[in-house]
């Protein structure tokens, strides 16, 4: 993992509007280096316009880093690094360990974001072989992530997706799917810790 570091004409880790360059930190057989250093203008605080593309220009000189660390890197600075998908640290002194701790950061918020999309990929219905037919296992994804309540895991399929059956997996029906009137519901198996059921939506009466 790469780390740019924001430094001052002197050498010094800088805030963004005093930087004149990047140092880019690596660490090779447990030893932190500078492999690169890149120079550019300072940058004024311009006018909006000017400072988002003055700013703008200096992310194709890091494209091999998604990490950057300064003094200070707020308002139109921040915003274009963090649109452009930069770790972006605020560090007052650089050592081995601060680097460390930058990577272990890093590595924890990747893990977070990976996590995350499993989350939104396992917690809404597949489709089976046959077309307009999902299944869910309600009770499989909530014992994986117990944060996903069933509202979170159905309502926008229940609302947006032109499903014609829905063989879902739970401990019991939830209520709002069960009292809304909107569905027809088939018990398939119950017992007092599952229930399998077939859902469908109710023809609208003209």
């Amino acid at each position: 993992m790469k780390i740019a570091v924001l430094k001052d004409c002197d050498g010094n880790i800088s805030e963004f509007f005093n930087a004149v360059c990047f140092d880019i930190y690596e660490k090779k057989t447990d030893t932190w280096s500078v492999i690169n250093k890149i120079s550019f203008p300072k940058i004024e605080p311009n006018i909006p316009k000017i400072l988002r593309k003055n700013t703008e220009e200096l992310l194709s000189t890091v494209t091999d880093c998604s990490v950057i660390a300064s003094k200070g890197l707020r308002g139109i600075p921040y915003s274009v690094f963090d649109m452009a998908g930069f770790h972006i640290f605020e560090i007052q002194e650089i050592n081995s360990e601060i680097l460390d701790e930058i990577v272990d950061d890093v590595r924890s918020a990747n893990i977070t974001k990976t996590e995350n999309k499993e989350i939104i990929t396992s917690s809404f219905p597949t489709e089976t072989a046959v077309a307009g037919v999902y299944e869910l296992d309600l009770v499989a994804l909530q014992e994986k992530f117990p944060e996903i309540s069933s509202k979170k895991a159905l309502l926008d399929f229940m609302n947006n997706t032109p499903f014609m059956y829905l063989n879902l997996i739970c401990k019991h029906i939830p209520p709002w799917i069960e009292n809304s009137g909107k569905y027809n519901i088939e018990i398939k198996y119950a017992d007092k810790d599952l229930t399998k059921a077939v859902i469908s939506k109710k023809c609208a009466i003209i």
